[in-house]
């Protein structure tokens, strides 16, 4: 049991044997789904999520049973703690249905308000990045930095899909994308990993809920980056819906904001 153990090497252990778990469950579906099925919300969940879910719930509550628990598909378990575990069992899951490879499990552990960790695990790439530390972020075990790079011209960027975004966002994206060398889509919490590991430079997309984006919070500022709302605001432990900017450095963070300010 790992409880009243939160230094960090426990925490990165716990995560890591917890994920390895998780990861053989994502595999052994992965391009074999036959239980697809769509949520009220209109998002697609597979039996995979659920199970990835229960299996890191119920570790969780094994090692840290005073802890809470959010995840995307049941029910938040409120002990009252001051520490929380966010879950999204397969960020992806389009990707994961249509047989790529990017998809990815996310967790986050946040101390009140605080992000003390964050964890982008990629199974079937057999990448993932960890970030239980100050301006620390793994990729395998292995540490890494955003690139250095402070010119919109020559940044590479990515969003998983530009059709979520309404009018007048997307007027606001194409004024950032008409900015950069190259954009590419799709790849998820894939593109902030790579973001992490310097071969991406900016992401701009929107999320749904904080499960799906506070490990990246985590694992892009470990790595030297920068991730805010489309306003420079940070990001909360309850925003719906928000529009996320993730960059490799504050001065090409300020450079994209401005560009997302245009009417």
């Amino acid at each position: 049991m790992f409880e009243n153990k939160l230094d960090t090497k426990n925490l990165i252990n716990f995560c890591n044997e917890t994920l390895d778990v998780s990861g053989k469950i994502a595999l052994a579906h992965f391009r074999d789904v036959r239980d697809l099925t769509i949520k009220i919300d209109e998002s697609p969940v597979t039996l995979a999520d659920k199970q990835i879910e229960q299996v890191i719930r119920r570790e969780i509550e094994k090692n840290y049973p005073n802890h809470n628990i959010v995840g995307e598909e049941f029910e938040v378990l409120n002990n009252e703690s001051e520490y929380t575990w966010y879950i999204d069992p397969i960020d992806g899951t389009r990707s994961f249905v249509a047989g790529k490879n990017d998809f990815g499990t996310l967790i986050a552990l946040v101390k009140n308000e605080e992000i003390i960790g964050g964890v982008i695990d990629c199974p079937a790439l057999k990448e993932r990045w960890i970030s239980f530390e100050r301006d620390v972020t793994t990729v395998n075990g292995d540490v890494i930095k955003c690139r250095k790079i402070d010119q919109l011209e020559y940044s590479v960027m990515a969003t998983t899909s530009s059709h979520q975004f309404g009018m007048k966002k997307w007027r606001a994206y194409q004024s950032l994308e008409e900015s950069v060398k190259v954009t590419t889509t799709g790849s998820d919490c894939y593109n902030y990993g790579l973001l992490a590991s310097g071969y991406v430079d900016i992401v701009a997309e929107k999320l749904t809920a904080p499960h799906d984006y506070l490990p990246l919070v985590k694992v892009v500022e470990g790595s030297g980056g920068v991730m805010t709302d489309w306003d420079g605001n940070a990001l909360s432990l309850d925003d719906k819906d928000v529009y996320v900017l993730a960059s490799a450095s504050k001065e090409l963070h300020e450079l994209a904001l401005a560009k997302l300010k245009v009417k």
